[in-house]
């Protein structure tokens, strides 16, 4: 009989890693591969993304390729229709990679009667309806954003269709969240296909201050730190409004370090984020280049405070990495996971989403709490950070859903 198989499909985390998802799905991948059972086949489906490509990055393709050295593997890159050029892409290149997926997957579980599927995120949110998955197989689809988070009626079609198509095959649904747990029984999903794989961090994730950019000379004095993708959804107008409004009355502002990144060219956004900042007389570096470096800054000695503006989140990591720098405190919105995180004077400071003055005010009590109480939140983040470990949960999981795949040491609690 051929060898049972563990199959994993990324978009993001293999030849990048350049978000926090990618992040989270190389710390998956990692986890998986350390706790095969002898004699367990894995294999990678990653989306491809080419030399060329301004989102490849070698550094993070060579960590991947170390971090699995030995251990037996097989990868088969996935063509999006981009030509290798994009890892995400638009509704085109979802369906594109999933009918590739599908061409691999459905040969590989015919010959391979006994595996488990880990289908991570929304490219792959249309490949349950193309399955035809043998009883032998247990599948998993993980997604961490959903097409709700990008405002884009005609994915959410897609997306409903998919969703619609998993759980017909009687396929899991990993929630990062409770508010992906909420997402996705309100489209539909079982609330007993869904188990909980709550976001965390692995200790590979530590990135030391030794690695991050240098500051630039305004920021020596003391500095905000806001970091994302440079995505509208991400709150960064709203960041900007708020720290005008606090000039405005008077408040002494720190130099914000504002880290609104992509892979590529600078966006039409991030120099409108760069016009809005002059606009508004503030003080503002903007980095919009992606930099794997820039968790570093949580370490730094003149952090005066992390912001997450986000106006929707289906998590929210960079919390989790501020807590377990020891960085603080933290202000975020109460966005979809953040309000997991991030708690009202307990964690951190929370404000209202998508409502700058309501940001304007947790980061004025963040700018002005006393030290006992900057103490007392970062001790509270250390706490909660610590009880996510993201290797334990991935390994929880495995033996929840397929018992074969682990092996014995793995097992152990």
């Amino acid at each position: 009989m051929n060898a049972p198989v563990v199959a994993i499909a990324l978009h993001d985390g293999y030849f990048s890693a350049a978000t926090g998802a990618g992040r989270s799905n190389q710390a998956l991948i990692t986890t998986v591969a350390h706790a095969l059972a002898p004699g367990v086949r894995m294999v990678l489906l990653p989306v491809d993304l080419h030399p060329t490509s301004p989102e490849y990055a070698p550094t993070a393709h060579r960590a991947v390729l170390d971090l699995l050295a030995d251990v037996p593997h097989h990868v088969t890159a996935l063509d999006n229709g981009t030509a290798g050029q994009q890892r995400f892409g638009d509704l085109s290149a979802f369906e594109h990679v999933d009918r590739h997926a599908a061409e691999v997957l459905n040969p590989l579980m015919r010959h391979h009667p006994q595996g488990l599927l880990i289908a991570i995120d929304q490219p792959f949110a249309g490949l349950g309806p193309l399955l035809a998955a043998p009883p032998g197989w247990t599948l998993l689809y993980l997604p961490r954003s959903s097409a709700d988070h990008h405002a884009d009626p005609k994915r959410a079609a897609w997306e409903q269709q998919g969703l619609d198509g998993w759980t017909a095959l009687g396929a899991a649904f990993g929630a990062i969240s409770s508010h992906m747990h909420t997402l996705l029984t309100g489209k539909g999903v079982p609330d007993e296909q869904i188990i909980e794989i709550p976001g965390g961090l692995t200790a590979t994730d530590h990135v030391p201050l030794t690695a991050a950019p240098p500051l630039p000379d305004q920021a020596e004095g003391g500095f905000l730190l806001s970091m994302g993708r440079a995505q509208p959804y991400k709150g960064f107008d709203d960041l900007l409004d708020a720290l005008g409004h606090l000039a405005g009355i008077g408040v002494r502002l720190p130099h914000l370090l504002l880290a609104a990144v992509t892979d590529g060219p600078t966006t039409a956004y991030q120099h409108h984020l760069r016009r809005r900042a002059i606009a508004l007389g503030l003080e503002v570096t903007l980095w919009t280049r992606f930099d794997p470096g820039l968790p570093g800054l949580l370490h730094h000695p003149a952090l005066r405070a992390v912001v997450v503006p986000s106006r929707s989140e289906p998590l929210g990591r960079i919390p989790l990495e501020a807590f377990a720098a020891g960085a603080g405190p933290v202000v975020a919105t109460t966005a979809g996971g953040l309000a997991e995180t991030v708690i009202d004077n307990a964690t951190g400071y929370s404000a209202v989403a998508d409502d700058p003055r309501s940001l304007a005010r947790a980061i004025g009590r963040a700018l002005a709490a006393p030290p006992a109480e900057v103490t007392r939140l970062r001790q509270a983040g250390k706490l909660l950070v610590a009880g996510r470990d993201y290797t334990s949960c991935i390994t929880g999981v495995l033996a929840a859903l397929s018992p074969w795949a682990i092996g014995a040491a793995a097992a152990k609690p």
